[in-house]
């Protein structure tokens, strides 16, 4: 039984590593600020490149500390700033969903898997609500990457640009700009998680799986049944042969009164 349940449950196995991987990268991704890459022309911004993030813009300038030294400056975006457009906003709930949700579809995945392969006869329905459940939860992170790595491609595509404050020193629109290494980063992971998700809830035990002790066993439990009924012989053989000889005895005199108060004279 434990070979035929390891080998149904390995597609299983395999979506929970992809699942880790994509549940990884997403958080990578969400951590990352080069989802926009924005090539402007500014006196503040000597290296003519900004990275603008989910959470932050950032770019490197000379002209804004010591000369001949040059520091990176970084600005925290909020989803309550009025500036911060849609989809960095929707962006910044969404990837803190996913994160959450494979984190718990881990948790779930974990918990199915070790039914399956340590649990011994747990129900199927048991096993089957924790993968179904756990790769519903990788599905919905799926889905969580997947839109703002989507609506942020469609942004540079369009080269949207952004009315930032004037404290944050860049224009409100580049030049030119192209997709970062998160937005590349998120849609990986997604079709990670999409795939994870789609293994986890196709999970079927064969049907008719019974356990049937193997031969050994059932050579060793003959032997005890044959010890047992030998030894339940043996003591009837010995309680019959007690009470034939008592019956013989008696049937000869032996318990006569007469012969025991002989043998006292």
């Amino acid at each position: 039984m434990g070979s035929q349940s390891n080998s149904v449950a390995a597609p299983q196995l395999v979506g929970f590593v992809l699942g880790v991987v994509g549940w990884i990268g997403s958080a990578i991704a969400a951590g990352l600020v080069q989802w926009r890459v924005w090539h402007v022309r500014s006196a503040a911004i000597t290296s003519g490149v900004a990275w603008v993030g989910i959470w932050r813009v950032c770019f490197f300038s000379s002209a804004l500390t010591t000369p001949r030294f040059r520091m990176m400056s970084c600005q925290r975006m909020g989803a309550l700033d009025a500036f911060v457009p849609l989809e960095i906003t929707v962006a910044q709930g969404l990837m803190l969903a996913a994160v959450v949700a494979g984190a718990l579809g881990k948790a779930a995945t974990v918990y199915g898997l070790r039914n399956v392969y340590f649990g011994g006869e747990r129900p199927l329905r048991q096993i089957k609500v924790a993968l179904t459940a756990g790769g519903s939860l990788h599905l919905l992170a799926c889905v969580c990457v997947a839109i703002p790595a989507a609506w942020n491609l469609s942004s540079v595509v369009s080269n949207r640009g952004i009315e930032f404050p004037p404290h944050f020193h860049l224009p409100g629109s580049p030049w030119a700009q192209e997709a970062g290494a998160a937005v590349y980063v998120a849609i990986f992971s997604s079709a990670l998680l999409l795939l994870a998700g789609i293994l986890l809830v196709s999970y079927r035990r064969p049907a008719g799986l019974k356990v049937h002790p193997s031969t050994a066993d059932a050579d060793d439990f003959s032997d005890d049944i044959s010890l047992v009924s030998g030894g339940t012989f043996q003591t009837e053989s010995c309680s019959l042969a007690k009470s034939l000889s008592e019956h013989s005895l008696s049937r000869h005199g032996t318990d006569n009164r007469a012969f025991s108060s002989e043998d006292k004279l």
